[in-house]
This record gives structure tokens, C-alpha cells and sequence, in this order.
């Protein structure tokens, strides 16, 4: 009777070991799940909140390649017209003038105006979306430095190295955009009078340093600043590393490196 006993006791104990050590288990893997599942919510909250960031930042981008397209229009249908159409009257004044130094100051006059229409097509060109996409990327920045070195008061160096390969035409727009961007930054506040730019192709990817001999700048007081809060942005955009170096008296070099199109056919 006693050694029956001592063996429901034993079977007892066993028994409620063993439903411990499946509640215990149990226990660890609703744990094990629960931070799992836990963890795949905070991970899916943070692609939200990225993908809603990214559509937000492409809305706002597409919004300002409106507001250039058409201003581009305006540049080209109304201003441009006005500068023709006063270049044509100086034609009409030089015609019926017998004064030679008249003439002199009319033909000047006319130059000047030349130049204004030559800039102002330029400028436009620069504004409009569909036709900065159809260029490639180098004849976009040739134009943006010969802007430049007309103003007379910057010379500007532009070399590629490497092999050039296809960069599709969104990403193409808000790179080239980046780079003027830059360039834009460079005349408004750099103090600089030279510019280089260097693209260095490789297999797998595009690496762009733009370097000014400028006056430099705190990189740690000016992070905030508008203009380098866009080429952040926008370099987001395009999935490309951002860099800038800068110190007081230094100037300053900027560094983007763009990843190749995986599907290099698409357009």
C-alpha cells in the first residue's frame, strides 16, 4: 500500500513536472512569436512610413518639375518673344540711321540682346523636364558650365573617366538636377571663380565629385540648409550616396555615387 502510494506520488510529481515544462515551453515560444510578430510590425511600420516619405518627396518633386516646365514655356513663348521683337526694332533703327555712332551703339545694343535670347533659351531648355530627359547627362552639364563660364566670372573643368552606361530617365532628371543644385549653391554662396567636375564610370556604378575653390564653409552649422536639404532629398530619391566636405577656406567637394540600372534596356 505504502510502495503504491509513493508511486502515485511519483507519477504526480512527474506529471506536474511535465505540465510545467510544457506551460514553460509554451510560454517561450508565445514570447518567441510575439517579439517576432512584434518586430515584423516595427519593420512594417518603418517601410510605411518610408515608402510614404518617398511618395511624399516624389510628389513635391514632380510638383516643382511642373512649376519649371512651366515656367520654362513662359521663358520661351513670352519673354523670348519680347527680346526678338526688340532685337527686330533695333534692326529697323540701324536701317534708317545715318548717325554712325548711333549705329555703332545700336549694333551693341543688339549683341547684348543676342546674348540675353541665347541665355534665356538656354535657362528654358535647363527648366524642361521632357528635354533634360531626353539629353544624356554630360551634354546637360556642358550646358550648365558654358553658362557659366559666359558670365566671365567662373572657369569651369569637366572631365569623364570611364566607360559611360545607361542611366534611365527619372533617375537621370533628379541626378542632373542634383548637380544643379550644387552648381546653384556654388554661385550663390561659395565666393568661388573655378569649378571641376569629375564622372568616373565603372562596371556597377557612376561616382561625380563637383569642387569649388570657394570660401568653404562649418559643414555642421550649415547641414540644415535649404539647398543641401534638396540634394539629400533628392539623392534619397535615386537611391545614391550623398557626401559633402567643406571647411572654412577650404572650399568645398561634393560626392554622389549612383548605382547602375539593374535593367539597363528600360526607358
Amino acid at each position: 500500500m505504502h510502495h503504491q502510494q509513493s508511486n502515485e506520488i511519483a507519477i504526480a510529481i512527474l506529471g506536474g513536472s511535465a505540465i510545467f515544462i510544457f506551460l514553460g515551453i509554451t510560454l517561450i515560444f508565445l514570447i518567441i512569436i510575439y517579439r517576432r510578430k512584434q518586430q515584423e510590425y516595427f519593420n512594417q511600420k518603418l517601410i510605411l512610413e518610408e515608402n510614404f516619405r518617398k511618395e511624399l518627396l516624389q510628389a513635391q518633386l514632380e510638383t516643382q518639375e511642373q512649376t519649371f516646365h512651366s515656367l520654362s514655356q513662359e521663358l520661351h513663348d513670352n519673354i523670348g518673344q519680347v527680346l526678338s521683337l526688340a532685337k527686330l526694332n533695333m534692326s529697323v533703327i540701324e536701317m534708317n540711321s545715318i548717325d554712325t555712332e548711333s549705329n555703332e551703339m545700336v549694333s551693341q545694343t543688339k549683341n547684348l540682346l543676342n546674348i540675353a535670347i541665347n541665355d534665356l533659351r538656354d535657362i528654358s531648355k535647363t527648366l524642361n523636364t521632357e528635354y533634360v530627359k531626353e539629353k544624356d547627362i554630360k551634354e546637360s552639364i556642358d550646358r550648365e558650365l558654358a553658362m557659366l563660364r559666359r558670365t566671365r566670372k567662373f572657369s569651369a573643368d569637366f572631365t569623364i573617366n570611364g566607360t559611360p552606361f545607361f542611366i534611365k530617365a527619372e533617375r537621370r532628371l533628379i541626378l542632373y538636377r542634383i548637380i544643379q543644385e550644387s552648381l546653384n549653391n556654388i554661385v550663390k554662396h561659395a565666393g568661388a571663380t573655378h569649378i571641376v567636375i569629375d564622372m568616373s564610370y565603372t562596371d556597377n556604378r557612376l561616382d561625380i565629385k563637383i569642387t569649388d575653390n570657394g570660401n568653404g564653409f562649418d559643414i555642421e552649422k550649415t547641414r540644415d540648409g535649404i539647398g543641401l536639404m534638396n540634394i539629400k532629398q533628392r539623392s534619397a530619391m535615386i537611391d545614391s550616396k550623398f557626401n559633402i566636405e567643406s571647411k572654412p577656406g577650404t572650399g568645398t567637394t561634393l560626392s554622389i555615387t549612383l548605382t547602375r540600372d539593374i535593367d539597363i534596356n528600360a526607358e
